[in-house]
């Protein structure tokens, strides 16, 4: 049988009470606390009993004999799951962060930072965007522009409103109108993850064939750092971190691979991962919450918010929720606007 299984209603209820009144004061919790607190019609010996039932159990821990109970890991996943099921008939605060940090139509770069650094400061915490993989965006159309006789700028326009410029230097001066009607007959309509290919199947003088491999080559370069990372600081300031949980965070946030690995493990989103259920070692004092944005049906990119696990978990979930949706929002509209 299920530790799980063991717990009655009652239980249940006293436990949801003591993470949360934990979450709002970070206080070990009392059992006159949690009869304050609840509406249970049970005396504080049965409280007490109960509480130590659920310690055994491994969802509360008591620091020593005289102080109330504080939650384990395994307490925060029970009341977040509570919350979670509770909050699938609820309605998103909406409003009050649309007014706050509105999402407009424009360049996509900018968009995706204006909505890590507005879940940074709603959250309190660090934010970790993927960008959508470029080599899957189709590329518009391509414009090139003379700065002097051998020097010009390529720009690139793609889906769902990226702009890449890419300065390119020739030996001598060159037809770049010539040039630039070729680099649309070979890339307008392609992505970037088979146009390589189509480049080489032209017949088309070696030299554009040559050049049109470099300009390939340094837009995947130039995405390859593709994590958009805020917050750090804002979670530092908003915590009580030694000074060795200062360093890991950072080494954690910097190391893009093992952000990555994250990304990757939660397969299942949303998902919350408290404490020790994101394998991050050194950082157990802390809450991932992850999310995904799309466009139409097709996953783009995750973003993951870090807190501390002493937080109320329903606001954090629902502010990601709303961000991720409306960023869904913006990629679809952003992509029949361009079909018509």
């Amino acid at each position: 049988m299920r530790r799980e299984s063991r717990i009655n209603e009652r239980q249940k209820k006293i436990l949801y009470c003591a993470v949360r009144e934990y979450i709002m004061s970070k206080r070990p919790v009392s059992s006159e606390r949690v009869l304050e607190a609840s509406d249970l019609s049970c005396s504080s010996a049965t409280v007490r009993n109960d509480l130590r039932k659920l310690e055994y159990l491994g969802y509360l821990h008591q620091p020593h004999t005289s102080a109330g109970r504080i939650p384990t890991d395994k307490g925060y996943r029970f009341y977040v799951d509570e919350t979670l099921s509770l909050m699938k008939e609820y309605t998103q605060r909406s409003s009050s962060i649309y007014s706050k940090y509105p999402i407009t139509f424009g360049d996509m770069e900018k968009i995706l930072e204006g909505a890590a650094m507005a879940l940074s400061k709603i959250a309190k915490g660090a934010v970790i965007l993927e960008k959508p993989a470029v080599e899957k965006l189709k590329i518009l159309r391509v414009a090139i522009a003379p700065v002097t006789r051998t020097y010009y700028v390529v720009s690139m326009v793609m889906e769902l409103g990226l702009v890449k410029f890419i300065p390119f230097r020739t030996f001598q001066e060159i037809d770049y109108l010539s040039l630039e009607s070729i680099m649309n007959q070979l890339l307008s309509g392609r992505n970037i993850e088979n146009m390589s290919d189509r480049i080489l199947e032209s017949e088309i003088d070696q030299y554009l064939i040559d050049l049109s491999e470099y300009l390939v080559n340094t837009l995947k370069e130039d995405f390859r750092n593709d994590l958009i990372k805020v917050g750090i600081d804002t979670l530092i300031n908003a915590e009580d971190f030694d000074v060795e949980e200062v360093r890991k965070l950072s080494n954690f946030f910097s190391d893009d691979l093992m952000l990555r690995k994250v990304f990757i493990n939660a397969k299942e989103i949303p998902a919350v991962l408290i404490g020790s259920e994101h394998g991050v070692s050194g950082l157990e004092n802390l809450a991932f919450f992850i999310d995904g944005y799309k466009k139409e049906d097709k996953l783009m990119g995750k973003v993951m918010a870090i807190t501390s696990k002493v937080v109320r978990y329903e606001d954090i979930f629902n502010s990601l929720r709303y961000m991720t949706s409306r960023l869904t929002e913006y990629f679809t509209v952003a992509t029949r606007e361009e079909g018509k």
